[in-house]
Order: structure tokens, then sequence, then C-alpha cells
């Protein structure tokens, strides 16, 4: 997936990860707090994405799209405080771990995808707990902003840290990478044997 994309490659791209923060606002308005497809956005962004600088920019600039829609329009809270620079800080990791895929296929993307949703709970939590006053700056004081999390998820659609957030983020980075390659396959197919 690194070599050069065409135009209409990445004009599908760029849907893919639009759509992706669609998906946020409508899995939010549901209250599927992190049943979303930020994390898997910037994972398919790193791979997907040839040019570096915009596999960073897109999607963050969703990130940051969905974030200023819910300040304006929702009673959700898009911007809340410094903790959003490490929230930011982790898709950009995200991201460049998807650059760092030399070898797509579903077993990598599905071993990245649940790391990579791992990774965000880990970071953002640590961001929480580092820049928040809710926890005493202690290792003690890390793991209770862990274990305090855990609870978060079970109002959510699944119920649990795994199927939520984890498993969110499995099925949206199958959801773009599957129909990337779908798309893909069947509509640039064409314009493949006529070069």
């Amino acid at each position: 997936m690194k070599q050069k994309a065409s135009l209409p490659e990445i004009l599908l791209i760029v849907g893919l990860i639009l759509m992706a923060g669609l998906s946020r606002l409508i899995t939010n308005e549901m209250q599927l707090w992190n049943f979303n497809a930020i994390g898997a956005s910037a994972l398919f962004g790193g791979v997907a994405i040839s040019n570096k600088r915009l596999a960073y920019i897109l999607p963050l600039a969703t990130l940051f799209l969905t974030d200023v829609c819910f300040e304006l329009f929702t009673n959700i809270q898009g911007f809340y405080g410094a903790q959003m620079v490490v929230v930011y800080g982790a898709f950009l990791l995200i991201t460049w771990i998807g650059t760092r895929i030399r070898k797509v296929n579903p077993l990598t993307i599905f071993a990245a995808s649940v790391g990579t949703g791992v990774l965000f709970f880990l970071i953002s939590n640590a961001g929480t707990w580092a820049l928040g006053n809710m926890y005493p700056h202690t290792f003690s004081g890390l793991l209770s902003c862990y274990a305090a999390a855990i609870p978060f998820f079970r109002n959510d659609l699944f119920g649990s840290f795994f199927l939520n957030t984890v498993m969110g983020n499995v099925f949206y980075s199958a959801v773009l990478f599957g129909a990337f390659a779908l798309v893909k396959r069947l509509a640039f197919r064409g314009q493949q044997q006529l070069a």
C-alpha cells in the first residue's frame, strides 16, 4: 500500500477517513463513547497514505473537526483541557506505527489495531494522571487512574474496555482496510489494465 497513490486513490482514502470522523459523531451521539473509528483512521492513514505529511494531517484534522462539531453543535464537550494534547499525540503515535508497517495483511492489521487500541487507552489515561489533579503523581496514583478508567466502559455498547476500545479499533480497521482494498480492486482494476 505504500506505493505512490493516484488521485482517485487519494480521494478514496480521504473519503474513508472523513467517513470515520462522521462515524465518531454518530457513535458519540448514541453514547457509544469508545466505539469509534478515529484510532483506526490514524492507523489506516499511516499505512495507506504514502505522503507522510498528509498521513499525519488527515487523521488529526478529522479528529479536530469532530471535536469542533461536538463543541459547537452538541452538548458533548469537544475540547476538555490539557489532556487533549496527549490524545492528539496518541493519534500521531498510532499514525507513526501505521507508517512502520511494511507487510500489510489481515494478521498485521489485526495485531496493529489491537495494539494501538490498548496503547491509546494507556497513553490517554496516563495523560489524565499526569496533567490532572484527581490522582497523586506516583506510580500507585497512575495504577489508580487506570483502575478507575475501566468502569467508564461499563455503560458502553458492549460493557467492557476490551470490546469497546480494542474491538472497536479492530472493527473499524477491518472496515477501512477492507473497503479500501475492495474499492481499489473493483474501481481501479480497469484503469490498471488500460495502462
